[in-house]
């Protein structure tokens, strides 16, 4: 019996300025399963690690932070034309979006609409079940709107998948669980440990948000028992929180093993971080998924996280350690628990762990979402 292609069509993936590694990642993945792929991309897409299969279409322009709020506006208002002109000339492709952009109502509605009636089959993937930071009835009654209109809607656990038919009232069959995927270790990506008699580097990457319980890290390494260095790598737009990150670590009475890489991290220095960290920590208030964790994976990285969303699945044993959220005590706990036995986690075990989460691995699920 033949297996289907993954996919009749080409595919069109509108990645609306995601992280550049989930979209090259993504579109890899469906390169190499025989997929002919258009990423609509931006400034920041790593065109050059593209496959042969993929064709890149920068639709979005720059990124840069510090353009003027017209100029930001009228960019998003011309890339938005552009995206909807290109679906209309290329009907017979399958339209995937990787993620509703703000403002939610303009492109997981209006947009939705147009895509839904234009294009021959429109799929939308989900990464949080709502916006973050946007837990409000308005938003959910848009996302109910939104959610409605793909002929399948992606999401990365089974969890969301059933919160999506549970609260939101998708039929399960329209609900597509593929896993977060990994990029391929290239084989040129060495396992390193630190050198001998250097301080343990502890590693929180990402953006600097209330969610993901940075000052809760900061208080139970407090009276840590071990030496330690702390690098947090990510931007933080919540000022209150900044503020409050800020206070904190003036403070501290470890701040001078305390840094804080406030900005944008290019790629090549997230790589970097990863390979030197001795611990990737997550102590996330909530969440649902977080490709933070699967960067580590890939890397071999160890990872402290908190029992939200499906953070335990992917942390076994041999992966690191795992806290209950929202207090300060759990993670110091674990913390030390991970001191006791750091010697013995192999970080090639770990990337051995993420093999299975490998990108051409994951997007096989998307067979029947593309048919």
């Amino acid at each position: 019996m033949n297996t289907p292609a993954l996919s009749p069509t080409p595919v069109i993936c509108v990645s609306h300025g995601f992280q550049t590694n989930y979209e090259r990642g993504f579109c890899n993945g469906l390169a190499a399963r025989g997929v002919v792929v258009t990423l609509i991309g931006s400034d920041r897409s790593d065109t050059a690690g593209l496959l042969p299969g993929v064709t890149a279409l920068n639709l979005r322009g720059s990124q840069e932070e510090d353009r003027p709020r017209r100029t930001k506006a009228l960019n998003l208002l011309r890339y938005h034309a552009r995206l909807m002109l290109h679906a209309l000339r290329h009907r017979d492709a399958t339209l995937h979006v990787m993620g509703l952009l703000a403002p939610l109502f303009g492109c997981g509605v209006v947009q939705g609409l147009w895509f839904r009636a234009l294009c021959r089959r429109y799929v939308l993937t989900v990464h949080d079940v709502l916006p973050h930071e946007q837990h409000t009835a308005y938003s959910r009654r848009v996302c109910g709107w939104a959610y409605r209109l793909p002929q399948r809607v992606v999401v990365h656990t089974p969890r969301m998948k059933q919160r999506l038919v549970n609260e939101f009232g998708l039929a399960p069959q329209r609900v597509v669980v593929m896993e977060h995927g990994i990029e391929p270790a290239r084989a040129a990506t060495p396992i390193t440990d630190p050198p001998p008699g250097a301080l343990p580097l502890l590693l929180v990457f990402g953006i600097v948000v209330p969610r993901k319980g940075i000052d809760l890290l900061l208080e139970a390494l407090r009276d840590i028992a071990f030496p330690f260095r702390l690098v947090i790598a990510g931007h933080g737009p919540d000022e209150a929180y900044r503020q409050r990150l800020r206070s904190l670590l003036a403070e501290h009475p470890q701040r001078a093993q305390v840094e804080w890489r406030d900005g944008f991290v290019p790629e090549p220095d997230m790589e970097q971080l990863f390979r030197d960290a001795a611990l990737l920590v997550l102590p996330y208030r909530y969440i649902d998924q977080s490709g933070v964790l699967f960067q580590a994976l890939r890397f071999g990285t160890p990872v402290l996280a908190t029992r939200v969303g499906q953070f335990e699945h992917y942390v076994p044993p041999e992966g690191g350690e795992l806290a209950e959220p929202g207090a300060a005590a759990p993670l110091r706990e674990a913390l030390l628990r991970w001191h006791a036995r750091c010697n013995v986690l192999s970080r090639a075990r770990i990337r051995e762990i993420g093999r299975a989460y490998e990108w051409p691995v994951t997007v096989m699920a998307l067979r029947d979402a593309y048919h």
